[in-house]
């Protein structure tokens, strides 16, 4: 039996209709915001007991032991543990797009996405000798397993149709995915006419990603273990924000770390075309200069993986090959 206490209002503890006194004001000399004892007291006559009968399952359970209602037992999922070689053979089918959703089926399946033989896979599924490639690209050089990963996914801008077609759709324009990364280097160019103003961008990598612990792969080099490393990437996460305007303007040196705080598209002020703001900020997130473009005639950003950046930071892919032996000696590359 569950018990309910009702309390019967009185008009001795009601303050309705009292007439104010000379201590209810703000001036008085006297505290008077605090109730009467005689208005605080409840007297057992005013409190009634009103018994209001649990259910009989309740009834039951409480009678059997039991502190309340059983709960439903969880229920029993079966599912199958397929073996790694049968996630080997369904990754053969698997589109370049489509590597992502498939590593996140279960553990096994990321475990394949992270081995040699998955890119190897990718790469000869794809593979076109009507194609001219680079140097790099080409399958004797693709044995190496270290930077496997990141070259075949620039391979695939040459032999996969699908993102061939992505580099001519102008997919590349989303200037809002700079916001949070570091600030590596600037310098502009003459272009037709215009001013191209690059800025090399570079997003931080998480504590304990996949990137983190290959860079630190890469610069420890206490075991052999950095030259089968299939992640190897000194661009990973890189980008370069071009800003193309009609006038020169003059870049300032920083002498601290800087980070995108936010870039600002407006329209200038001839309605014709836009206005760019670069804000850019220090490792605490103040802020510390603004970089303005107006008029802006175009505005991209490429990522690492596309051709045009290796074109821009003056590194083509030819000259990759060369340095294949004498790679795993440089530190310059992980010193950023």
């Amino acid at each position: 039996m569950a018990l309910s206490v009702k309390v019967k209002p009185t008009k001795s503890r009601s303050t309705f209709g009292r007439d104010p006194t000379i201590y209810d004001y703000a001036n008085s000399p006297k505290c008077s915001n605090r109730a009467s004892k005689v208005s605080s007291k409840i007297s057992l006559a005013e409190i009634e007991l009103e018994a209001e009968p649990l259910g009989e399952e309740a009834e039951q359970t409480i009678g059997a032991g039991g502190k309340g209602p059983a709960t439903d037992a969880p229920p029993v999922v079966t599912y199958n543990d397929y073996h790694i070689d049968l996630w080997f053979l369904v990754s053969e089918f698997i589109r370049p797009e489509d590597v992502c959703r498939f590593a996140l089926i279960c553990r096994k399946t990321a475990e394949v996405v992270q081995s040699g033989r998955f890119w190897t896979q990718l790469y000869r599924s794809y593979y076109d000798r009507s194609i001219e490639l680079p140097a790099r690209f080409q399958p004797d050089s693709m044995v190496r397993l270290r930077g496997l990963r990141s070259a075949v996914v620039r391979s695939l801008y040459y032999l996969y149709p699908p993102f061939v077609a992505r580099l001519t759709m102008g997919t590349n324009r989303h200037q809002y995915r700079v916001v949070g990364r570091q600030l590596l280097t600037s310098w502009h160019k003459r272009t037709k006419g215009c001013w191209t103003y690059c800025f090399r961008l570079k997003a931080p990598f998480k504590p304990g990603s996949r990137p983190a612990r290959s860079a630190q792969l890469q610069r420890e080099k206490n075991s052999l273990a950095f030259m089968q490393d299939i992640y190897m990437n000194p661009e990973e996460g890189c980008q370069i924000l071009m800003i193309t305007t009609d006038f020169l303007k003059v870049i300032p040196m920083y002498n601290e770390t800087l980070f995108v705080k936010n870039i600002v598209q407006t329209l200038s002020q001839s309605m014709m075309r836009y206005k760019i703001v670069l804000q850019l900020g220090n490792y605490c997130g103040k802020r510390i200069t603004d970089l303005v473009f107006d008029p802006v005639c175009n505005v991209s950003v490429l990522d690492w993986w596309t051709p045009q950046y290796y074109n821009e930071i003056g590194s083509p892919a030819e000259d990759e090959s060369a340095l294949a032996d004498t790679e795993w000696t440089d530190d310059s590359d992980w010193d950023n």
